[in-house]
């Protein structure tokens, strides 16, 4: 691994003069400590322990960031939409037998009330992942489980809105 420089016209090539220190995977190295660490090949990946000051307990897990875990393939948005997808479901269905209005005329009717809903589940579910929380199964209740039946849950609540634009009015 080289340093690399800036010049005049902006493209990066390799430095003659060694930099003072190397900064890799957390951790800062005297140019003869980088030679002899680099040469040995335990530089394959970076530490997942984190130096820390005397007297304090080195951690190993690290705090995702919100970022991270928010990401396309993070683990937070298909457990959040899985959840709201089953709480929207099972309550559309309910207000739907009960009242005979379809899923837009309830949210037409309540919108405050359904979206404070959805805002305190999506809380709730994220919570857990920020403070890096197992996922444990209770009884039935499994993570596997919980992420086949929000995948049920969001083509059922995709296809109770396409049936109700379809036909005109509520499903029932």
């Amino acid at each position: 691994m080289q340093p690399l420089r800036s010049s005049n016209n902006n493209e990066a090539e390799p430095s003659t003069s060694e930099p003072a220190t190397y900064f890799y995977g957390g951790r800062s190295y005297t140019p003869t400590e980088w030679k002899e660490v680099s040469k040995s090949g335990a530089l394959a990946s970076p530490p997942s322990v984190v130096t820390t000051p005397a007297g304090e307990q080195p951690t190993t897990q690290t705090t995702p960031g919100v970022g991270e875990l928010m990401a396309f393939n993070g683990a937070v948005p298909e457990t959040t939409n899985g959840r709201l997808a089953m709480l929207g479901f099972v309550a559309a269905l309910f207000a739907e037998l009960a009242s005979g209005k379809g899923v837009l005329s309830q949210w037409s009717a309540e919108p405050t009330l359904i979206s404070l809903t959805f805002f305190v589940f999506i809380a709730a579910s994220i919570i857990p992942f920020l403070n890096n929380a197992p996922k444990e199964p209770f009884g039935p209740f499994t993570p596997k489980a919980e992420m086949v039946n929000g995948r049920a849950a969001m083509i059922g609540f995709a296809a109770l809105l396409i049936i109700e634009a379809v036909k005109g009015s509520a499903l029932f």
